[in-house]
């Protein structure tokens, strides 16, 4: 069974790839697009604005307790792929994909920048070695970024 994987694409996480334990039970992925009311115009006269990215949201949970193994290494490399890199003074791009890229009827690739992550840590040994942790994610679609420059 093909597990869904998170890479990372420029920076210091170029190549970081974290291959989930279990796939997500759900994917939760949603577009707004914005309207706007036309002034001096009747109310149902609306004008469009601009898009606004796609956003993915899933759960995803780690779980060492079996094999006695810690899963704060992969819980790291998530916070890699959220963390600042000083190369590029921002959070890298990365790539969310589960399945044989383009085979047909497979989810497609979703590439973007994290927004949102939250760990949970349910189980630790009898050292404080966490054992099993649940991180939720969060992410916003990019395809061209920038670093805005402060004064």
């Amino acid at each position: 069974m093909d597990k869904l994987t998170i890479t990372g694409l420029e920076g210091g996480s170029s190549g970081v790839t974290v291959a989930v334990h279990f796939n997500p039970k759900e994917i939760s992925i949603a577009k707004s697009v914005p309207w706007q009311k036309q002034p001096t115009v009747g109310p149902g006269d609306l004008e469009f604005s601009s898009a606004e990215p796609q956003t993915m949201s899933f759960e995803l949970m780690f779980d060492g307790f079996e094999a006695g193994a810690s899963i704060q290494g992969e819980i790291d490399k998530l916070q890699q792929l959220s963390d600042i890199d000083p190369s590029l003074r921002r959070p890298p791009k990365v790539k969310i994909a589960w399945g044989n890229e383009g085979a047909a009827g497979t989810m497609p690739p979703f590439e973007a920048v994290v927004e949102s992550m939250g760990i949970k840590y349910t189980m630790f040994d009898a050292n404080g070695r966490p054992l099993r942790a649940t991180v939720a994610m969060g992410f916003k679609q990019a395809r061209k970024l920038k670093v805005v420059q402060l004064r």
